[in-house]
This record gives structure tokens, C-alpha cells and sequence, in this order.
């Protein structure tokens, strides 16, 4: 194949990665930004085992799907792939995508939820990097496909709060990164402020004048608190007042860049799906909980099991607040060493929220217990699919599922659905 070898496809559908897939001579083409039913001139860049990964050069007839991007970094910035398809075509495709998964292993599924659709901003979580530059500093998002940074004026999926950041960042990390140095600036929108972590691409001590840089900073910025590091290590540099994220009738003090469901709205949908479908479960169990964000406020006995050591001292925090041994934490790594189905016994729920991962050693010991009631919190349909499987020929029915849509304009789809155990028949 030659580099950049020019060629007139026909796209037939979008892959799992939001590019346009077609076939000319006997090979596949993978082709960002085009959509189906398109014409398209294409640059062949790369061949690997799947197929040519192409450039796309012009849109020779557009599809009637195809729509004006509402951003104008669209098609450099690598944050959104999917802007510029009409948005009933892209949502049914990101249900598809969960479809397609669940058939190609099998998994018998009922008729999905409407989607809970994703909308301009509304994300509260924001991964921004920033760059020096001289007496300049570049923040935003890599350019597509590509370590270079977008200098991002707005953001139309952020919150207004982190799009304003933007601007603040700019004005005052001149006096925090060296010349050519870079970072990545961790943004959670928490029901009390923004919390920002700065994360120094390589360390560098922070001395007094970029100490001062970084409080005028949280002042500009109205920052609850400003911290500095990896999140295992960061040190707290600002703070005007503590970050707090309500759960229901609980406040967890979150740590510095934990993870967060990437919209309120959705996280709030979750919560009320999780409350429902776990129904009276007097012992619940939430695995891979990270927080809480999806259990706590639960009325019965709550166990978390997390890994993550600053999450679990947060939950633990928040435990001391309720009465005692409503809810208890543990600190386990679920991958390594998952509750076995003895321990499984001890409950009559479960909700699980993993990684992309998934939980396939977990599920396995699922599949044996005799929990009567599943409920899988899932950021790839197809780890979930897999994990469904074995839920499935354990003896688990799949009886709801609801597609969620936090990252808008994006490739990727989330979801939460509901497990019971199969009635025993007798014979």
C-alpha cells in the first residue's frame, strides 16, 4: 500500500469508533468523519490487520444525515468524533452498538430503554492538557490522532464552569509551568465548586511564585480547591472551601481528581434506576463502587468494596457520618481476589460498576451464587456483553437495560441493566 494513495469509496456504515467503514478492492477502509451512504475521496495512511486506515479528503455527495457541527474545533480537536450527524441517526447507532454486542455473544435481551440521550453543557468532568509555550500556555485537548494540543476557546460539551476555566488557566499557568513544560489540569464540578488537580507531565518543584500563580488562579477561577500531583500524592495548594458531592442524604469530601459519572443528570438517572431495580434488598453489595456515587442512600445495609485507596478513605468518611454499621467499606481488589460464592451469600443484591475491563473473574462467582438481583453499571457494551454471558448460562435473565449517552458526539456508550435469577423449575 502507498501512503497516502488517493481512492473513491462508498461508506457503508460507522464503526465502534465512530469511522466510516468501506470496501474497494478486496480491503476494508476506515474512514473518520465520513458517514454512511456517503461518497468520499480518501488518503490510505496506515494498513494494519483489520483493514486501511484512511484520511478523509472531500465529501463527494453527503449524506442526508449529515449536519453543521455546532463547535468550531470540530474535526481538529480529538474530544468529539460525531458532531456532524443528525443526532435521531446517532443515537440509534450508539444503541446498536449495544446490540450488536449482546448478539454476538448470544445473550438474550429484552427491549431496551429509551436512551437517556446526551446534551451541550452538561459535562461536569473535563480532562484538559495545557502546554507553555514562551509567555503562552495552550489548554484544551489533543488534536485527533495526534500528541499536539487544540488551544480550546469553548467547549460546547462543558459545563459553563469548565469552560470558563479555560480562560483562567491560560492567564496565570505562565508563572506555574516551565518553558515547554506541560500538564494535564483534572476538572470535577462538585455540588460545592470546581476541584481542579493539576497533574505535572514531569515533576518540577512548586515554589513560592507558582504557589502565588496557583491562588490567584482558585480566586480567578472561584475554585473550591486547587491541588497539585498525581492523584495518588497530590497536595492540596488552595483550599477555599471543601468539595462536597451529595448523594442523596450523604456528602462525600471527594479526593483530588476522582472519578465521577461525567454528567450529573445521568448520574441522577442511575441512582433512581439502582434504587428501583435492587427493590427491598435488606444487604446490598457494591462492587468496583469507587465512592458510592450509585449506592449510597441505600436504605438497607450497604457494603462498598473498592480498590482505590483514596476513594475507599472518602467512602469511609462519609460511613462515620451515618449511623453505625449501616454502611461498611473495604478496600479489595476485585480482579484479583472477587467475592467468592460464599461470600455472595451474605447478600441479596449486588450492583457492580467496573472499569472498561469489565468483571469477568466477578461475574464468574456471580454466576454461581444466588443473588437474586444484578445490577451492572457497564462503560463498554462489549465487556458487558461477555460478563452477560456468563451471568446468562449461570442462570441470570437480562430483563432491562438502559442505554446512557454521557459523552456526547463521541464513539463511546454507556449503560446499567438489571439481572434476576431464572426460577428453579421443577421436574
Amino acid at each position: 500500500m502507498t501512503k497516502d494513495r488517493r481512492v473513491t469509496l462508498d461508506i457503508q456504515e460507522i464503526d465502534s469508533r465512530g469511522d466510516g467503514i468501506a470496501e474497494h478492492e478486496g480491503r476494508r477502509y476506515f474512514v473518520p468523519l465520513a458517514l454512511p451512504g456517503e461518497s468520499v475521496v480518501a488518503a490510505a495512511q496506515a494498513e494494519r490487520d483489520e483493514g486501511v486506515h484512511a484520511r478523509l479528503i472531500e465529501v463527494l455527495a453527503p449524506s442526508r444525515q449529515r449536519t453543521p457541527p455546532p463547535c468550531a474545533h470540530f474535526m481538529l480537536c480529538g474530544g468529539c468524533a460525531l458532531q456532524h450527524w443528525r443526532l435521531d441517526s446517532y443515537t440509534a447507532w450508539k444503541g446498536q452498538l449495544i446490540a450488536r454486542a449482546l448478539t454476538q455473544r448470544g445473550v438474550s435481551s429484552p427491549a431496551f430503554q429509551p436512551m437517556l440521550a446526551g446534551a451541550p453543557a452538561e459535562r461536569r468532568r473535563a480532562d484538559f492538557v495545557l502546554r507553555r509555550q514562551g509567555r503562552r500556555v495552550l489548554a484544551g485537548f489533543h488534536e485527533r490522532g495526534s500528541p499536539r494540543i487544540v488551544d480550546v476557546a469553548s467547549c460546547v460539551v462543558a459545563s459553563p464552569a469548565l469552560g470558563l476555566l479555560l480562560a483562567a488557566l491560560r492567564a496565570t499557568m505562565h508563572d506555574v509551568l516551565p518553558e515547554s513544560g506541560a500538564a494535564d489540569a483534572i476538572a470535577n464540578e462538585t455540588d460545592t465548586g470546581l476541584d481542579l488537580l493539576i497533574r505535572p507531565h514531569r515533576r518540577h518543584p512548586v515554589l513560592l511564585p507558582a504557589r502565588e500563580a496557583l491562588a490567584a488562579l482558585a480566586e480567578q477561577a472561584d475554585l473550591a480547591r486547587l491541588s497539585w500531583g498525581d492523584r495518588a500524592s497530590a497536595e492540596p495548594i488552595v483550599v477555599r472551601h471543601t468539595p462536597l458531592l451529595l448523594f442523596g442524604d450523604v456528602g462525600v469530601a471527594p479526593p483530588p481528581g476522582v472519578f465521577l459519572q461525567a454528567t450529573k443528570r445521568a448520574e441522577l438517572a442511575m441512582r433512581a434506576v439502582v434504587a428501583a431495580w435492587v427493590g427491598d434488598a435488606e444487604r446490598l453489595a457494591d462492587l468496583f463502587a469507587g465512592i458510592g456515587a450509585l449506592s449510597l442512600g441505600h436504605p438497607g445495609k450497604l457494603s462498598l468494596f473498592e480498590s482505590d485507596r483514596q476513594a475507599v478513605a472518602a467512602a469511609e468518611a462519609a460511613a462515620r457520618t451515618l449511623a453505625a454499621g449501616r454502611v461498611t467499606v473495604q478496600r479489595r481488589d476485585l480482579f484479583r481476589n472477587p467475592l467468592t460464592e460464599r461470600e455472595l451469600a451474605a447478600f441479596d443484591g449486588v450492583l457492580l460498576d467496573p472499569p472498561r475491563a469489565g468483571a469477568a473473574t466477578q461475574c464468574a462467582e456471580l454466576a454461581g451464587s444466588k443473588v437474586a438481583r444484578v445490577v451492572y453499571a457497564s462503560c463498554d457494551p462489549g465487556t458487558f456483553a461477555r460478563d452477560a454471558r456468563t451471568l446468562q448460562d449461570g442462570g441470570y435473565r437480562l430483563e432491562k437495560l438502559l442505554p446512557i449517552d454521557q459523552f456526547l458526539w463521541s464513539a463511546h456508550v454507556e449503560l446499567i441493566a438489571l439481572f434476576r435469577r431464572a426460577p428453579v423449575r421443577s421436574s
